[in-house]
């Protein structure tokens, strides 16, 4: 807790609050998320690869989500979209039906 003070404070002696803190008992986390560098100070590009590498997480697609819920949404879109999830699963679990079932002609040597 001392170095957390310390830290607090700016002491830089206290440049390893982590140790310090998970003697404590408490559990340190490590970082999540996007990280971008910016290099030679050009912001414009980290932005740049910071929104692919949010695309191609599926970040975008959450936030896009999570925006969604507040708004209300009419019976016959919730009526396509159901349908769509619906269509989606059925053609996953034929997927996995035919790759179960080429797996098992490949174990028995078929």
């Amino acid at each position: 807790m001392q170095a957390l003070a310390r830290a607090a404070r700016g002491i830089p002696g206290a440049a390893r609050p982590p140790v310090a803190v998970a003697a404590a008992g408490v559990q340190v986390q490590p970082a999540r998320g996007i990280m971008v560098h910016v290099k030679d100070g050009n912001l414009e590009r980290a932005l740049a690869i910071m929104a692919r590498k949010m695309r191609s997480s599926g970040i975008e697609r959450l936030i896009q989500r999570r925006s969604r819920t507040h708004h209300h949404v009419k019976d016959s879109e919730k009526r396509v979209l159901a349908r769509k999830a619906l269509m989606q699963r059925v053609r996953s679990q034929e997927l996995g039906r035919k790759l179960r079932d080429i797996l098992i002609k490949k174990i028995r040597g078929q």
